[in-house]
């Protein structure tokens, strides 16, 4: 999701050529083919958008850390080596149980295999490429309607198909559009700037507020339930909050992103189109 939107961004500017490799065609955690990607491409950024998400390091935390940690590392100092800059991209899982927006300077509390491993491989960007963004981003969606992650669109339909709908009200997060983050990379790389950067729409609200946000764009009038999350069976016991806000882009005078409601409509008005029976 996130890869295709940001490969859409840089294909659309004239300054870039935009190479978008796939599963298929190297393997990310293998230092031969990260370093002949490299000689073969010759790039001046490289955009890692690679991970094992959230319940399935639960499942395989052996496989998680070697895409979110191990792989990492040997992205990090193929750029290195070859002066490429590497835009890392985080998550916003890495803190606690408080409800509040979270900056780049609060510590965190890892709390899953996915935190872990995920923090393990900002911690090797950090010591292997000089010339990195790490890059946590809120709540992410977007893409496609028939993108099989696309939660906007699989929400709607849970919507449009029963008479009232259950959701956590509990859990906190900032939902954030991914064309909007994808937006932001290329002023990010081009300031030189480099560091950590919360990337997320401005504010925040419960899974439930976000689901009422969806349904209210799309027209639909289904209520929804606030539920304890402890509803919806899960492997991981993410954090409480997910919220984060960014003191680092204003430092670098970089603009911080939309409100994540004004996202969300932007975003619906996008594909309402696509989506049947609306």
């Amino acid at each position: 999701m996130l890869a295709t939107e940001i490969s859409r961004y840089f294909a659309r500017g004239k300054d870039y050529r935009v190479v978008s490799l796939a599963h298929g065609d190297f393997e990310v955690a293998s230092d031969r083919d990260v370093r002949s990607a490299m000689t073969a491409h010759r790039p001046d950024v490289v955009v890692n958008t690679a991970a094992v998400h959230v319940d399935d390091s639960e499942s395989d935390p052996e496989t998680a850390f070697r895409i979110n940690a191990w792989a990492v590392r040997g992205l990090a100092r193929a750029c290195q080596e070859h002066d490429a800059a590497f835009v890392h991209v985080s998550t916003c899982g890495l803190f606690g149980d408080e409800i509040r927006a979270y900056h780049e300077y609060d510590p965190v509390a890892l709390k899953t295999v996915y935190a872990r491993s995920k923090h393990a491989g900002e911690e090797y960007v950090r010591s292997s490429c000089e010339r990195h963004f790490i890059l946590r981003l809120g709540w992410l969606y977007g893409g496609g309607v028939g993108h099989r992650k696309n939660f906007v669109v699989a929400r709607m339909r849970e919507g449009r198909e029963k008479t009232s709908v259950q959701s956590a009200g509990d859990k906190h997060g900032s939902p954030t559009f991914a064309g909007d983050v994808a937006s932001l990379i290329a002023p990010l790389v081009d300031s030189g700037q480099f560091g950590l950067y919360h990337v997320a729409n401005g504010g925040g609200g419960t899974r439930a507020e976000y689901v009422r946000e969806i349904f209210r764009g799309f027209g639909l009038d289904t209520p929804v339930e606030d539920v304890d999350s402890s509803h919806f069976r899960r492997k991981a016991q993410v954090p409480d909050s997910e919220m984060l806000t960014s003191m680092n882009l204003p430092f670098a005078g970089l603009p911080e992103l939309p409100q994540w409601r004004e996202a969300l409509d932007r975003y619906i008005r996008s594909i309402r189109d696509e989506v049947p029976q609306i």
